[in-house]
């Protein structure tokens, strides 16, 4: 390699064409982490210019690492270079001076004087030349950079708008970037001496931004290149490395890596929101597709795969090094990542009213995403039928909701997936899942079903407010909801409800009081203080109800001449919701502690129902 220190008016001034290969990731690059410090370094930069004197030397700004490999170029094309590492960075630039050629025409178009005029021009066209190449043969190659397969549509949209207006309509993280370069430069020009800042600007454009670039030899490797420099910008993520490892198997197999590329990866790229968005919270979080990879390898290695090792893993899977003895078929292995992909969507998306859907619903509420691998399992087996897979639906959630409810260790789940995985994966392909699960549950400790007994004895008399989250309350009300709906319509049900924005309601307050909320003979303060908290005193009420309920009486009152509804009769009028209308008709002569404990018989009646123990 032959390292040069190189402006980028040299790079992108010359004709020449920097493509994207295949294996790179689409653009990523995002405002908080790389647009606003590259904008924030140039500001300052050029800051710096407007105030030296000629005598003075201002120090260049280094961007960074580009790492270019020749490409063989017919006669009279313009030459190429494939960009190895430096795509994100220079996919910016080029937007950016995109960005700046505008809002400096845009300061020239608002000028008066002449002198004023012409200086904004011709820092304009300054800026215009490090952005298209000129006397070509193809029209794609008058871009400077010509990104991967997915970002091309986006790039060309933004680089050929001829005014900021153009770009305005334009859904895309390209034109995100660019109208967030425009904003910035326009009020940065606004400032004062517009002429003065443009000049600055091209000068910072031109001589003083540069480039640590290294251009490879003939034997020099890529690819490993490419694994090992993601020390600046937007770090690699283990499915981008794995995506680098398929794209050149593929060429060292002999097959068209473009083609499988179109008929088995492309969604990754094409739907980056949604695979490169983050999934969960906190130290948790991991990117989506990422977290894909981990089940999928799971599924198919019967072992649980750690974040930190899921390269290395899918390496040892698809065989090693490449060309090495076992090296898996590369189409078959991307029609299987293909395959799991999509089940994988599925059963993330949970979309729905089967059983099985409102598993899948609830699973993210469960928060237990180990359990997607046995999922996309059963969803891939032509005899996992709609029956079957709602009895898995049955037989999964029981488990899960009983064993939450009656606080059971949950830290063996991963390896409790990777044994559930292994059940169904030895069946038969003609073998329904469902009796295999059961069967698991009952022969295994690590997800042994509790008895009805302890599920009562808990889901009646334990605190469920403040200690289970609050979705999770709302998922066990809402199940319970739609259980009587259904039973009652003796069918689906026919009425929707926005639950996730519903408020979990206490129906003798939390802040309750003696005048308005009496201690019944026998029920201390502190034991109050607990029932207030249980599954019989909790309800779901909509936002806009929920302020007309809190702390109000349970029965209407007369107060001041007045007749005063309390909160039986305000459910009555202004409810809509099975389970509230029930409340108010079962318990139309008062509310107190041993009502409290009644109702919550009552739902874990429903709750056997909706979570039973016996899956036959």
């Amino acid at each position: 390699m032959d390292p040069q220190n190189i402006p980028i008016s040299t790079i992108f001034g010359l004709p020449m064409r920097y493509t994207v290969p295949l294996f790179q990731r689409p653009y990523v690059w995002q405002r908080e982490e790389q647009w606003q410090p590259l904008w924030d370094d140039i500001k300052d930069l050029a800051g710096r210019l407007l105030t030296a004197s000629s005598q003075d030397k201002v120090a260049p700004h280094y961007l960074g690492t580009a790492v270019f490999e020749p490409v063989s170029t017919d006669i009279g094309k313009v030459p190429s270079r494939e960009i190895i590492d430096g795509q994100q960075r220079l996919t910016t630039l080029q937007l950016f001076l995109k960005a700046a050629e505008h809002a400096v025409k845009g300061a020239a178009q608002a000028a008066s004087g002449d002198d004023e005029i012409r200086f904004l021009t011709i820092a304009a066209a300054q800026i215009a030349k490090l952005t298209a190449n000129t006397d070509f043969y193809e029209e794609t190659e008058k871009y400077k950079v010509w990104p991967t397969n997915d970002d091309r549509s986006a790039f060309q949209a933004v680089v050929d708008a001829q005014n900021g207006k153009d770009v305005v309509p334009q859904k895309s993280r390209m034109a995100d970037a660019y109208r967030f370069f425009a904003g910035e430069l326009q009020s940065w020009l606004a400032l004062g001496n517009a002429p003065e800042r443009a000049r600055a600007l091209s000068g910072a454009m031109h001589n003083h931004l540069r480039l640590i670039v290294l251009n490879l030899d003939h034997t020099d490797e890529p690819q490993a290149i490419f694994e090992t420099l993601n020390a600046h910008g937007t770090p690699l993520l283990p499915s981008d490395l794995i995506k680098n490892w398929v794209v050149w198997e593929c060429k060292r197999q002999g097959k068209d890596e473009n083609k499988l590329y179109e008929s088995y990866w492309r969604d990754f790229d094409a739907d980056d929101a949604y695979w490169r968005a983050k999934v969960g919270s906190g130290h948790a979080a991991r990117f989506r597709i990422d977290l894909f990879f981990q089940n999928w390898l799971t599924l198919r290695t019967l072992e649980f795969v750690p974040p930190k090792h899921l390269y290395s893993r899918f390496l040892t899977y698809a065989g090693g090094h490449r060309g090495g003895a076992g090296t898996k078929d590369i189409e078959a292995l991307l029609a299987d990542i293909a395959l799991f992909a999509g089940l994988y969507r599925k059963v993330e998306n949970g979309e729905g009213k089967t059983r099985f859907a409102k598993f899948l619903q609830r699973l993210k509420i469960f928060d237990f995403a180990v359990f997607q691998p046995v999922l996309m399992l059963c969803l891939s087996r032509p005899a996992c039928d709609a029956n079957d897979l709602d009895r898995v639906a049955v037989c999964m959630e029981s488990v899960l909701l009983r064993r939450m409810v009656c606080r059971e260790n949950t830290r063996q789940y991963g390896t409790t997936a990777v044994r559930l995985v292994e059940a169904v994966s030895s069946l038969p392909d003609d073998a329904p899942a469902s009796p295999a699960i059961a069967d698991y549950i009952r022969t295994h400790d690590d997800f042994a079903l509790p008895s009805d007994e302890k599920f009562r004895a808990l889901f009646t008399t334990e605190p469920f407010y403040g200690w289970f989250r609050r979705d999770r309350v709302v998922m066990i009300l809402q199940a319970i909801e739609e259980r009587r709906l259904a039973e009652g319509g003796k069918g689906e049900p026919v009425i929707s409800f926005d639950y996730p924005n519903m408020q979990v309601e206490h129906i003798l307050p939390q802040t309750w009081d003696e005048n308005h909320w009496p201690l019944p003979e026998g029920i201390d303060r502190v034991t109050r203080d607990q029932r207030v908290h249980w599954i019989g005193n909790l309800t779901l009420v909509s936002k806009k109800l929920n302020p007309a309920l809190s702390n109000v009486r349970w029965l209407d009152w007369e107060e001041g001449g007045d007749t005063h509804k309390g909160k039986r009769q305000q459910l009555v009028d202004h409810t809509v919701l099975k389970s509230n209308l029930t409340l108010a008709k079962d318990y139309e002569n008062g509310w107190d502690d041993n009502t409290i404990v009644a109702r919550g018989g009552t739902l874990f009646a429903e709750a056997l129902k909706i979570w039973p123990s016996s899956f036959d």
